[in-house]
């Protein structure tokens, strides 16, 4: 690449408060995040397309891509977007003509149902009408048509299926999977890299499974800031950004909080303060707030998603000026101090183990995890570069370095560990899958095994396909 490509997708780094936000304010943001247990991962904060603020919690990593869950919806309304642009797609297209095969099981609220529909969530349906994730994506189309709204057209529910329609809508069309249509179009004029995508017999899926890097996250934020430019260039289709985040669907009943019942667009999020978002599931966020020049990106594990954006509101969007502050450096130096020192809980032992291991311990499975069946502790060697060594056996073997008292793994394997004794029969760790945002704690005591999540994963909860996809798109 010429220097000036690389200065086209460079990010430009820059003091907080030659931007108008306070160190300050900053910090008393992320500490709310960390304080209220809200298990932040990685976060990068913009403001005039300047990265303000970026930190990491061990064993997370901002430039390490990891799944954002519903993030990938938005990235699949991009993809719709370029195919309408190109001819290939009409919004006003039905869903039975672009899917002839499926046109004799559709009613007729079915069968007048639009592109424009699913991409707004507004097919009339009262529940989501994908029931397996991944499985039978091919035969979708029929599926879905077969299902006929209760409502009428209109109304809103949260619904995977209507994305993987659209997401199966743009690969027809185009004849390729949306990893390969959008690099040339969208990853590569932004400098999304390291992208891969879960896909379902030879088919991205659109609604989930995207993995990209916090930064990544940011990027897609600053783009929709810029209405789909990046760096004066034209990237998104001209008003494909309004588009996306005008609001077509009424949501004000939804079940949620205050952030989920501003309306929705074309899979993003409207927000309070007239921001919109990306929102993926257990806190994957890419907020973009256009009147504040403010784009926030976040990854986490939480189930407490409108208390982190409460704290965006609260902390750090009333302390921003619109002109550049006094250099302010004890405040500036403090929060590179804290930023630094990032870390989620580790685990160390107070007791020495029974024995020389190795130990073993059994697991029954359970719905939460119905393929673990043993876990095996045993010493580091020098060649680990680890205090302890995890062997679990979770529809698969997963070895894991694991450090006593603190992180160990990560530069090796898809997970990292923590974990020491708390007592001579008793060894407690938690192992993170940095490349999702979920974690598995167990605990070995007398011969068993009792596991939990710090949060179930919405595909097969089982630590072994918890890593990026291949090129392919597969975890296996």
């Amino acid at each position: 690449m010429t220097p000036d490509g690389d200065a086209v997708l460079d990010l430009p780094r820059s003091s907080p408060e030659a931007h108008g936000v306070p160190s300050e304010a900053l910090a008393r943001l992320l500490r709310r995040w960390e304080d209220s247990g809200l298990e932040p991962h990685a976060v990068v904060v913009l403001r005039d397309g300047h990265v303000v603020a970026e930190a990491s919690w061990a064993p997370y990593d901002c430039d390490r891509p990891g799944l954002v869950y519903s993030v990938s919806k938005t990235v699949t309304a991009c993809a719709v977007g370029f195919a309408v642009a190109e001819g290939r797609l009409d919004l006003q297209d039905r869903l039975v003509d672009l899917f002839p095969e499926a046109a004799s099981v559709a009613g007729p609220r079915a069968a007048a149902l639009t592109l424009h529909d699913v991409l707004a969530m507004r097919t009339g349906h009262r529940e989501d009408t994908l029931v397996h994730r991944g499985r039978g994506v091919t035969t979708f189309p029929q599926t879905f048509l077969a299902r006929e709204p209760e409502d009428e057209v209109g109304s809103f529910v949260y619904h995977n299926g209507a994305t993987l329609l659209a997401a199966l809508a743009v690969q027809r069309a185009t004849g390729e999977r949306l990893t390969d249509y959008l690099r040339p179009r969208l990853f590569e004029p932004v400098g999304i890299t390291g992208t891969s995508w879960q896909s379902s017999e030879g088919l991205d899926i659109g609604f989930s499974g995207l993995h990209v890097s916090t930064e990544s996250v940011a990027r897609l934020g600053e783009l929709v800031r810029c209405d789909g430019l990046w760096r004066g260039r034209r990237v998104l289709p001209e008003g494909w950004v309004q588009q996306m985040t005008a609001v077509h669907t009424d949501t004000s009943a939804h079940p949620e909080s205050a952030d989920w019942q501003q309306g929705y667009g074309y899979q993003m999020w409207r927000c309070r303060h007239d921001a919109v978002r990306a929102d993926g599931a257990f806190g994957q966020f890419s907020v973009v707030v256009p009147d504040a020049r403010l784009v926030l990106a976040l990854t986490s594990c939480t189930d407490r998603t409108q208390g982190t954006l409460d704290a965006v509101w609260e902390e750090l969007l009333p302390a921003l000026s619109d002109e550049p502050l006094p250099p302010d450096p004890d405040a500036a130096a403090r929060l590179a101090e804290w930023l630094a020192t990032r870390s989620l809980p580790v685990r160390a032992s107070s007791a020495e183990p029974t024995g020389d291991g190795p130990w073993r311990s059994e697991h029954t499975p359970v719905p939460d995890h119905p393929r673990l069946t043993a876990v095996t502790v045993r010493r580091g060697t020098p060649g680990d570069a680890a205090d302890w060594v995890l062997t679990v056996d979770d529809d698969g073997i997963v070895e894991v370095p694991c450090g006593d008292g603190s992180w160990a793994g990560a530069r090796q394997t898809p997970y990292a560990a923590t974990g020491g004794w708390s007592a001579p029969d008793t060894f407690e760790a938690t192992v993170a899958a940095v490349e999702t945002p979920h974690a598995l704690s167990v605990r070995l005591h007398a011969g068993t095994v009792s596991a939990r999540w710090n949060g179930v994963p919405l595909g097969p909860p089982v630590l072994g396909l918890l890593h990026a996809p291949d090129a392919d798109g597969r975890t296996r």
